[in-house]
């Protein structure tokens, strides 16, 4: 809890929890959803780039590459079930309630997560000299999308960052199914 607090009391040092672009980007509710918009952008690049690679080399080609990525997707499921068994309460949670569902790991960093790598994988993977800025690109975007939910008391700082290594580790188990994994 220590890391939590220290993180919480740091960013708020440096902007207000109440500021604008922090409330909107750690949303849940209303429209935009800045939590889903900032996980959504990368899957719509990622999408949008393995389009292109089917138009030019073919469906079936461009699955045959990427399919391992699919695996990533137990992640979801794992989540939920992380939340379930342990059931850590957020800075939000009333002190004394039951808790069924708990804050860690947090579910909207996941998909945010999940969104950001798959871009630097998948977008790195096929334009290998665009890598080096979509990991600068997608490590600002976790630490502001992380510092914002802890700002917003939505999750503790935590909870954030065991979302982006759950994410982080999955995708590493998943390389093993790789095509050419055994070829690097």
């Amino acid at each position: 809890m220590w890391l939590d607090h220290a993180t919480l009391s740091a960013a708020g040092s440096l902007v207000s929890p109440r500021n604008r672009f922090v409330r909107l980007l750690s949303s849940e509710a209303g429209w935009p959803h800045g939590s889903y918009l900032t996980a959504l952008l990368p899957v719509v690049v990622t999408v949008a780039f393995l389009a292109g690679g089917a138009l030019r080399d073919g469906v079936l080609v461009v699955i045959r590459r990427w399919r391992w990525v699919l695996l990533t997707l137990i992640v979801i499921p794992a989540h939920y079930l992380l939340r379930v068994a342990l059931r850590r309460p957020g800075p939000d949670d009333g002190h004394g309630q039951e808790i069924i569902v708990g804050a860690y790991p947090s579910g909207a960093a996941l998909a945010v997560g999940l969104g950001w790598i798959l871009l630097v994988v998948v977008v790195g993977g096929l334009r290998p000299r665009y890598r080096p800025w979509l990991v600068v690109v997608a490590v600002v975007v976790l630490a502001v999308h992380g510092i914002a939910r802890a700002l917003t008391q939505k999750h503790w700082a935590t909870d954030v960052m065991g979302s982006y290594f759950l994410v982080a580790g999955t995708f590493l188990l998943a390389s093993t199914a790789r095509p050419d994994a055994g070829h690097q």
